[in-house]
């Protein structure tokens, strides 16, 4: 196929394969780099958005615990506890006021009984045996996320159907002479942590990220499925352990890239050691990176495109000066007004290609003269002289080696066959053969094995071809068969058994044996072709396709795919 495709295409096609492949590979590589970076920036501004919110909660929580303690211990309070609840309640509200998420604040004396709190709620009932009234006996103190039994049946559920969940702040309150004159305490609504949570997700605007909300003990707060426990115990102590940080979590057969951060207090406040979990699909950094991606390889396309484009000119211009060398070989011994190669431009190399082949027209035109000179001289001397030049013509007709003819003999023959053809229209058939593997022989056995297998087959050819064919050897391990009055099936059959006779032959040479093959190309004579090297150089085309499709084959120029590819 290769040998089809002229040098500009080969070239073209090369280029753009190359370019082709360098734009997917920086397309590769982009949207590799691109996802690694998506994924360090979204699993960066994760860990920052859970921190943030921890920093809201600890701080707002820390707030709540100043207030609460601050009341309880002023001392221009301490005279009104004692009082009626009609003088207390205005400063609980006074309190709630000042910040709506507080749910419920009341004053409980010290046996636990509700004294005055905010809208009268629950006054005159016992708080006794709840934790926030126990832990503020002895002194401030904050107690987790709960549900309030007691309020709620008067708060009724939530707005999201959900039961109304509080956070507890409690602080003792003492009369002036240090006397306990019973607990303050205030519930804060869960819900003022819902709200920052929103809070935060609407700067982010991104629909794609969540926030939860754990436990300590990693129980869901604030998010999916309140109340379960989405991570193992390993997991939660390791985010208590590092306090922030970010991991990879798989749900429902999806990556996501979660920051975290633990909320363990701000200040005196000391903190329920909250997990502020923020959440994106890994996904959306896929995404990023493939869009990238397609974006530059829509750019390589284009660009490998433009550059097939302007290698084509490119190598149109360099291969010109070879098409004019190539056309003037074709032409020199056909055309008598062709008797030099041109001189012609382009690189160093083709430069340096024409100057030798001119110099090399030049050498032989020498030496052709140089032979007609001494044949001149031999005709005009002795008997003597006329039976030497004969034997000197035989010498310089053979192959030393194979004792075969060689080119120049051969040319002499095949010439007389071209006449024959084409003034009587006798066919005639050229068959290239070429010894496989034949380095491997030299280099396994020696030269001289391979010197007695090219002998070796030369007698093998000579003895299964009838006398008016002939056979030369044009050096290496190459042969020439001519074979006269003959079809194509003809040719066909002839080249098979000398194929199959080399094949069968075992060669000796000193203490070795061994056996090698053939490969043969063929062509048969037509009306296109110009002389016998035209012959010659379609039946080298064979021979090639008989090398590449396996070798030991024969290939006849112009047969059907079943017969031209037929091997023993």
């Amino acid at each position: 196929m290769v040998r089809r495709l002229s040098l500009r295409s080969q070239i073209t096609i090369l280029v753009g394969l190359l370019c082709f492949g360098l734009a997917c590979a920086l397309a590769l590589s982009s949207a590799y780099i691109a996802r690694e970076r998506a994924i360090g920036r979204i699993t960066q501004a994760s860990t920052v958005a859970a921190q943030t919110l921890a920093n809201i909660l600890d701080q707002g929580m820390a707030e709540r615990y100043r207030e609460v303690r601050n009341i309880a211990q002023l001392l221009p309070l301490r005279e009104i506890w004692n009082r009626d609840p009609a003088e207390i309640r205005p400063v609980l509200e006074q309190l709630k006021v000042s910040f709506p998420a507080y749910a419920w604040i009341g004053f409980a004396r010290p046996d636990g009984t509700v004294h005055a709190a905010t809208y009268r709620m629950l006054e005159g009932q016992s708080v006794a045996a709840r934790p926030w009234f126990q832990d503020g006996l002895h002194g401030p103190a904050v107690g987790d996320v709960h549900e309030a039994k007691l309020l709620a049946g008067i708060l009724g559920p939530s707005p999201d159907n959900e039961p109304f969940r509080f956070v507890d702040v409690a602080a003792p309150v003492h009369n002036r002479d240090g006397t306990l004159a019973g607990v303050l305490g205030a519930h804060l609504s869960w819900s003022w942590a819902s709200e920052m949570r929103g809070d935060l997700l609407n700067q982010s605007r991104n629909p794609d990220q969540e926030i939860w909300i754990l436990s300590g003990d990693g129980t869901v707060l604030l998010g999916p499925k309140t109340g379960t426990k989405p991570f193992t115990e390993p997991q939660v102590r390791a985010m208590l352990r590092q306090t922030s940080g970010a991991f990879e979590d798989t749900r429902d057969g999806q990556v996501f890239l979660t920051g975290y951060a633990v909320a363990d207090g701000y200040r005196d406040y000391p903190g329920f050691n909250w997990i502020i979990l923020s959440r994106q699909p890994k996904q959306v950094a896929f995404a990023y990176a493939q869009q990238i991606a397609a974006t530059i390889l829509a750019l390589g396309f284009a660009v490998a495109l433009m550059g097939i484009l302007a290698t084509s000119l490119i190598a149109a211009k360099l291969v010109k000066p070879l098409q004019i060398l190539t056309d003037a070989a074709d032409r020199i011994g056909r055309d008598p007004s062709v008797r030099a190669f041109p001189r012609v431009g382009g690189s160093r190399e083709v430069a340096r290609l024409a100057s030798s082949l001119r110099s090399l027209m030049r050498r032989a035109g020498l030496a052709e003269r140089r032979v007609l000179e001494t044949e001149q001289r031999s005709q005009a001397a002795h008997a003597q002289h006329e039976k030497d030049l004969t034997a000197l013509r035989s010498l310089a007709e053979t192959d030393a080696l194979s004792g075969l003819l060689n080119r120049r003999g051969f040319d002499l023959f095949s010439q007389d066959a071209v006449d024959q053809f084409q003034r009587y229209g006798r066919n005639f058939a050229v068959l290239m053969a070429d010894i496989d593997f034949f380095k491997k022989v030299n280099d396994t056995y020696g030269h001289a094995a391979g010197d007695e297998a090219i002998r070796a087959i030369a007698r093998t050819l000579s003895e299964h071809l009838r006398p008016t064919d002939k056979v030369a050897r044009f050096g290496g391990e190459e042969f020439v068969v001519l074979i006269r009055e003959i079809g194509q099936e003809g040719v066909l059959t002839v080249a098979q058994n000398l194929r199959r006779a080399v094949e069968l032959q075992d060669i000796v040479s000193g203490e070795h044996r061994f056996s090698v093959t053939i490969s043969i190309g063929g062509a048969l004579i037509g009306p296109a072709d110009r002389d016998v090297q035209d012959l010659i150089e379609r039946a080298d085309v064979a021979l090639y396709g008989a090398k590449t499709s396996g070798r030991n084959r024969v290939v006849i120029d112009g047969l059907g795919p079943r017969l031209a590819s037929s091997a023993a």
